[in-house]
């Protein structure tokens, strides 16, 4: 029971991304959602049972991603990410299985240390399942709420130009600017790198205004050198420019705006984030770096829960 009460909660707050709910497309609904998990989890660890509606729903999850996203199957670079993937993920569903078969071998602590790393491998493909279905969530979404800024993440240059996936990111919005007929600030953020002939931000300022957006209207932050001191240095511009908070859009990469929302909320920056497409010749990459780096943000979260199981399986197998 407690386990299918949690599973209809998952299922709830899944359904309700598709209606455009920026209650649970939110770092908050993301990490609710792990935690509805993990709770879950934990319970068929305790009663030693196979999680099978947490499976089925990184079926579902699988299934809507990949219909979702049909009609691109046919890119060769698509094609490629798409094997990556799945490669990457028969490795971890092979793990997972070993691990929980070994577990069954009557070897006192070592089968409780297995059990703990197959659990351990299964909470790790939900979690990572759920970003994927936030990030495109994001990737998608038709954002409508009325903003007062926009703040656009910097991505590395190698000319005064900006790159592909940069471009995405100053589309999406430039196309929210229209959108609100041209009202909303916008802040470009990013700092130059050893490697770079100008700041991201000025080569980000250039595009906009190539593209039509007034230069008063666009705000810069030209320190940062990574998300988190986009957010730092991005605060102190923003308390200067407005007397009350204003209400924030952030566009950056699919990928990636987990991550930024949540290290803007570390730093006091509310915002609503919206996602721009991303090249696929590094996705793989980039998703499962962004994936550690959200999970990385919720440290304290992990530890307690990588420790709980870990002697919830040496204490459960002991005494079996």
């Amino acid at each position: 029971m407690i386990p299918l009460l949690f599973t209809l909660l998952i299922l709830i707050i899944l359904f309700s991304l598709f209606f455009n709910q920026f209650i649970t497309l939110s770092i908050t609904g993301f990490i609710s959602t792990i935690i509805l998990g993990f709770i879950t989890l934990i319970y068929h660890l305790i009663s030693y049972s196979i999680p099978y509606e947490l499976i089925a729903i990184i079926i579902m999850i699988f299934m809507y991603i990949i219909l979702k996203h049909a009609s691109i199957f046919r890119n060769k670079q698509v094609r490629r990410f798409i094997k990556q993937m799945t490669l990457s993920g028969v490795r971890l569903i092979l793990f997972i299985i070993a691990c929980f078969y070994i577990s069954t071998c009557p070897i006192p602590i070592l089968n409780g240390i297995i059990l703990w790393l197959s659990f351990i491998g299964l909470s790790t493909l939900f979690a990572f399942f759920c970003y994927v279905f936030w990030s495109s969530a994001y990737g998608s979404t038709h954002f409508q709420k009325p903003i007062d800024l926009i703040i656009i993440l910097g991505a590395g240059i190698f000319t005064e130009e900006v790159t592909p996936m940069l471009k995405e990111r100053l589309d999406r919005a430039y196309d929210i600017y229209r959108q609100f007929h041209n009202s909303p600030m916008i802040l470009v953020s990013g700092g130059q790198g050893p490697d770079e002939p100008i700041t991201e931000a000025l080569a980000m300022q250039r595009y906009l205004i190539h593209r039509g957006v007034p230069k008063e209207h666009i705000l810069l932050e030209q320190q940062s050198t990574n998300t988190n001191t986009n957010f730092i240095y991005s605060k102190e511009i923003i308390r200067k420019y407005f007397n009350i908070k204003p209400k924030i859009l952030c566009v950056t990469s699919q990928f990636h705006i987990l991550r930024a929302l949540k290290l803007a909320k570390n730093h006091d920056i509310h915002a609503y984030g919206i996602g721009s497409h991303t090249p696929y010749h590094f996705f793989h990459i980039a998703l499962i770096r962004d994936f550690l780096g959200v999970m990385y943000q919720y440290r304290l979260l992990l530890t307690i829960y990588f420790a709980l199981t870990f002697w919830l399986s040496i204490i459960i197998l002991w005494i079996k």
